[in-house]
């Protein structure tokens, strides 16, 4: 017998905020000790977790892309500028340098399938890797754009900011209002909104399958 960790994991994702009374959670006291259990207990977390941190530090890229949408309007606007580029900079590296590992964990977790001879434990692995690649390629995705806005902010001359026009050239000032949105402009919320999705229905599956597969007989 052995201490499942994937709970951990999983109520890290699918608990909801603290309440005055909040719900007894699921809980799984002792699961059997198999190669499936283990590699689902194991990789689910060693995917999952990094992803939840990944969440953590795109929270703080949230302030930082607000800042961006407003730092011209304040008098200190290029000390505002630095200071969000190399936060970003921070950011983005962070989340950049998580994502090989993640991809591991993720593949593994779902050659863990094949450690079982019922297609039903299977057809679950598979299915939480699906929904945890999904939500890892919408990670990636936006730690690539991250990445991309920070190397431009390395490169542009800072005395070509217009703060008048909200750090646009006047030619920029004709693109639609959502492409002047940093935010609208990488789909910051909508990209976060799949990632959370996906991270919760990974986390329903793969619960429900040390439930049903990795638990004690009582």
């Amino acid at each position: 017998m052995l201490w499942l960790n994937l709970v951990t994991a999983v109520l890290a994702v699918a608990l909801p905020a603290p309440s005055p009374t909040p719900a007894e959670p699921k809980t799984i006291i002792t699961v059997t000790s198999s190669p499936y259990c283990n590699s689902l207990g194991d990789h689910f977390n060693g995917a999952l977790l990094p992803m939840l941190a990944n969440d953590r530090t795109l929270d703080g890229v949230n302030v930082q892309l607000d800042d961006f949408n407003e730092l011209f309007s304040q008098v200190n606007y290029m000390q505002q500028f630095l200071h969000v580029r190399d936060t970003l900079g921070r950011q983005e590296t962070a989340l950049n340098n998580s994502l090989a590992g993640i991809q591991r964990e993720i593949n593994t977790l779902r050659d863990g399938s094949r450690l079982t001879s019922d297609p039903q434990a299977a057809a679950e692995v598979h299915a939480a890797a699906g929904d945890l690649q999904t939500a890892y390629d919408r990670q990636r995705q936006l730690s690539i754009d991250l990445q991309n806005l920070y190397e431009w902010m390395l490169q542009y001359n800072l005395n070509r900011l217009h703060p008048a026009l909200g750090g646009f050239d006047p030619q920029d000032m004709a693109a639609p209002e959502d492409a002047r949105n940093i935010k609208s402009y990488l789909r910051f919320d909508g990209q976060r909104d799949i990632i959370a999705a996906n991270e919760d229905k990974a986390a329903d599956i793969a619960l429900d399958a040390a439930q049903k597969y990795c638990a004690a007989a009582k």
